[in-house]
């Protein structure tokens, strides 16, 4: 029975694909490079991820005085679908600024958030398209430490 699980936990990390059928995706389109980078980022983690897994994409030098690159989390369930993509960013005073969701795309519920707000999921669209650009290149300029969990 052990190593059945085994075996099916290394097939999925192998062969895991990210959905496109996700009912929101159509009008927020995942591009080939982010799908590519999460599939491979995937594929790196030593855990069994078979009830799906959380990236989490932190840059070492991001702090509310310094700036930098926002940290990412994203969700992806068991059967490959992307429940939700999150950009973090420091807000509030300085010296007393916190870490908060400032993007979320939840394909889950269909829900876009910005700074608190709550949006349908086609309204973020553009900004998807920003958004997404903007973090395939990032990554690609390894300013990222990635870091993978079991998804709850």
């Amino acid at each position: 029975m052990v190593l059945l699980i085994t075996v099916r936990a290394l097939l999925w990390k192998k062969f895991m694909k990210i959905s496109k059928n996700n009912q929101y995706l159509k009008s927020l389109v995942l591009t080939d490079k982010l799908i590519n980078l999460i599939e491979a980022q995937v594929k790196l983690a030593d855990f069994d991820c078979r009830l799906g897994v959380i990236l989490n994409f932190k840059d070492p030098e991001y702090s509310a005085e310094s700036g930098g690159y926002h940290p990412v989390e994203i969700a992806i369930n068991y059967e490959g679908e992307i429940q939700y993509i999150t950009d973090f960013a420091y807000m509030g005073s300085w010296g007393m600024a916190e870490l908060v969701k400032e993007l979320d795309f939840d394909f889950s519920y269909g829900l876009f958030q910005h700074m608190g707000q709550d949006y349908p999921l086609d309204e973020g669209s553009e900004l998807f398209k920003i958004w997404q650009d903007n973090f395939c290149s990032y990554h690609e300029s390894e300013v990222y430490q990635v870091s993978l969990q079991g998804f709850l």
